[in-house]
C-alpha cells in the first residue's frame, strides 16, 4: 500500500526533473549570440579538390572564353588530371560578416544601405545569404534567406558594441554555417570590417584551414582603408590575348578608372603566401598586421579597400562579378601518400600577360595543435 501511494509522487517528480534538465530550444531573434562551442570541429579527408580560378588581364579585366585545355594544375609541383571544368553559375550561399564595434560606428550607416546590392548583384536568382555581426560578441542576426527586405532588416538591426573585434571567431562562425548548406552551392563569406583582430578564441590558422578544407572563399571589404590614398595604375598598350579569348569590361554601371581599378585589385604583399602556409601548418608566434589579406589570399578571394560610400557599393558589385567570372576546376590529388602536409596549388594558363588567382593550397591530415594567433599590436586608423 505504501509503495502504491508513493509511486505517483515519484513519477511526477521524475517528469519534473526531466523537463528541467532538458536542453532549451530558444527561438531565433535578432540577437542570437553564437559561441565557438556551438560549432563542433569537423575533421574531413581530402578526396576531391575544387579550385575556383579567376583569370584577369593586365588592367584587371576578366578573361573569358578559356577552355579546359588552357589550364594546367599542379599539386605540390605534381601535375594533376583535371576531372571537371565548369563556368556555369551555381547557386551561392553567402554569409555577410559585419564588424559592429564602436570603431566603425561612423561607417555603419553606409554598410546598412547595401542589402539590395547583395541580392541583385551577388546572390542572383537562386542565392541565399545569412548575416553575422561581431565585436566582443558573435551574433547571428539573420539565418539564410533570399529576401532583400529581410536582409535589409537584419543589416539595420546591427547595434554598436565594444571596441573589440573578434574577426577570426566571426569568420569561423560563418564558415560553420556554410558547411551545412547544400554541397552543390558556391560558399562565400563577405567580411565588412577593419583588418584588426582582438580577442578571438579560434586562431586565424584554424579559421583559414577550415575554409580551405570546405572550399569556402572569403572576400573582405576593408573598412580601415576608407581614407587611403589611391595611385594611378600604369596603362598597358595592347591586348595580349588571341581571338576567342576576351577580357570583359567592368560591371554594368561601373566606369573603369585608375581609382576603381585600384579599389578592385587584390593588394597582396610579396611574403603573404609563406605566412599563409605557416598559419595553416600551425606554426606558432607568427606576427602579421593584415589578417583580412591572409583570409582573402588563402582562400582565393579578393581584398577590396573602398574609400567612399560609392566605393563600398562598387566593391560589393565587383564581388558579384568576380564570382560569376570564375572557372571551376576539380581534381583528385594523385599524391596524397602522406598526411600532415600542406599541399601547394598552382594553376597555369598559356598567356604571359594573364594573372591567375586561386587559393594557394590546403592542409592534408589531422588538424595541427596551434595556439591563438597574435593580434595586430597597433590599431589601424
Amino acid at each position: 500500500m505504501t509503495i502504491q501511494l508513493l509511486f505517483p509522487r515519484f513519477l511526477a517528480l521524475a517528469l519534473l526533473l526531466l523537463v528541467v534538465s532538458a536542453p532549451c530550444v530558444a527561438q531565433q531573434d535578432d540577437d542570437t549570440v553564437l559561441t565557438v562551442e556551438e560549432f563542433p570541429r569537423i575533421v574531413s579527408d581530402v578526396t576531391v579538390v575544387t579550385v575556383p580560378v579567376t583569370v584577369t588581364g593586365p588592367k584587371g579585366e576578366y578573361v573569358s572564353g578559356l577552355e579546359m585545355t588552357d589550364f594546367r594544375i599542379f599539386d605540390n609541383d605534381v601535375e594533376q588530371k583535371i576531372d571537371s571544368f565548369d563556368v556555369a553559375f551555381l547557386p551561392i550561399s553567402m554569409v555577410i560578416c559585419v564588424q559592429s564595434s564602436s570603431r566603425v560606428e561612423g561607417i555603419l550607416p553606409d554598410v546598412q544601405k547595401t542589402a539590395v546590392l547583395f541580392t541583385d548583384l551577388v546572390l542572383g536568382e537562386f542565392g541565399e545569404a545569412a548575416l553575422i555581426a561581431f565585436d566582443q560578441r558573435i551574433r547571428l542576426l539573420q539565418d539564410f534567406t533570399a529576401d532583400t527586405a529581410t536582409i535589409e532588416k537584419g543589416l539595420k538591426s546591427i547595434t554598436i558594441g565594444s571596441d573589440a573585434s573578434r574577426l577570426s571567431d566571426g569568420v569561423y562562425s560563418a564558415i560553420r554555417l556554410l558547411i551545412r548548406r547544400p554541397q552543390n552551392h558556391r560558399k562565400v563569406v563577405v567580411v565588412i570590417s577593419e583588418s584588426q583582430e582582438t580577442g578571438s578564441e579560434i586562431g586565424l590558422g584554424e579559421t583559414l584551414r577550415t575554409a580551405q578544407l570546405h572550399d569556402i572563399m572569403i572576400y573582405p571589404v576593408r573598412l580601415s582603408s576608407l581614407s587611403a590614398r589611391l595611385s594611378r595604375t600604369p596603362d598597358v598598350p595592347r591586348d595580349p590575348f588571341p581571338p576567342g579569348v576576351q577580357a570583359r569590361p567592368t560591371p554594368v554601371g561601373g566606369v573603369s578608372t585608375p581609382t576603381t581599378v585600384m579599389q578592385q585589385r587584390n593588394n597582396v604583399t610579396g611574403n603573404v603566401i609563406p605566412i599563409i602556409v605557416d598559419l595553416v601548418r600551425g606554426v606558432k608566434n607568427l606576427v602579421f598586421s593584415n589578417p583580412l589579406e591572409l583570409l582573402a589570399t588563402g582562400t582565393g578571394g579578393d581584398d577590396y579597400s573602398p574609400r567612399t560610400e560609392d566605393g563600398l557599393q562598387e566593391s560589393i558589385a565587383k564581388i558579384g562579378e568576380d564570382l560569376r567570372s570564375q572557372y571551376l576546376l576539380t581534381y583528385r590529388p594523385s599524391n596524397l601518400n602522406q598526411s600532415g602536409l600542406f599541399h601547394n596549388i598552382r594553376v597555369q594558363v598559356p598567356y604571359n600577360s594573364a594573372d591567375v588567382r586561386a587559393r594557394p593550397g590546403y592542409w592534408h591530415g589531422p588538424d595541427p595543435v596551434i595556439a591563438p594567433e597574435p593580434s595586430d599590436p597597433a590599431p589601424r586608423p
